[in-house]
């Protein structure tokens, strides 16, 4: 009988255990979501990535801020399995398509023919507005993204999604985790 206890005792202890995890990583993907936005910021502003970022942009036609967002929740270990990954992009590309490129063409276009102080002023309003569509991008992929459990690696599976060729995707990758490191300082659950 007292064997029997024990090993309902140490069943106990594994489920709470267990439970404990699930909480913790729970409360650190909520952490995650929340502060994301301004740590991708951070991530951008670290030296040479942004030059790689619009590259990417330019030639393989990347989201930036679904890849950011991917690369620092691989950096701070989430995850999402393939299925809930395409219904992210599937999520972030609608509202992407709706509101960011058409604000970035207009950027573009108003960017090469600014001519008086107005002008100017009209380019930066919808720059402001580009970068405030791009801010709400990630906040929708962080609301849908909060309940998802999977593997890691979402950064990579991203690239391979959109066909961007290796060595290049990989290069990429690498160069993005290395940076993420410096930054994932600003999800406050790290103790670096």
């Amino acid at each position: 009988m007292e064997k029997a206890l024990d090993a309902f005792d140490e069943k106990t202890e594994a489920s709470d255990n267990a439970r404990s995890e699930q909480d913790t990583g729970a409360a650190r993907r909520t952490v995650f979501c929340a502060n994301v936005f301004d740590v991708m910021v951070r991530l951008y502003g670290e030296p040479g990535i942004a030059s790689l970022c619009l590259e990417a942009q330019t030639s393989y036609a990347v989201d930036v801020p679904s890849l950011l967002f991917f690369a620092l929740a691989d950096s701070d270990g989430h995850g999402a399995d393939d299925g809930e990954m395409r219904r992210l992009l599937d999520r972030a590309g609608e509202w992407r398509s709706l509101f960011v490129l058409p604000l970035r063409h207009l950027r573009l276009t108003l960017r090469q023919g600014r001519r008086n102080t107005a002008e100017i002023e009209f380019y930066e309003q919808i720059k402001a507005a580009e970068l405030e569509a791009e801010r709400l991008q990630v906040r929708r992929l962080a609301d849908d993204f909060l309940p998802l459990e999977g593997p890691g690696g979402l950064a990579a599976r991203y690239l391979e999604t959109i066909s961007m060729p290796e060595p290049e995707a990989g290069t990429l990758v690498g160069q993005l985790r290395d940076a993420a490191k410096a930054v994932s300082r600003g999800f406050p659950h790290h103790a670096h």
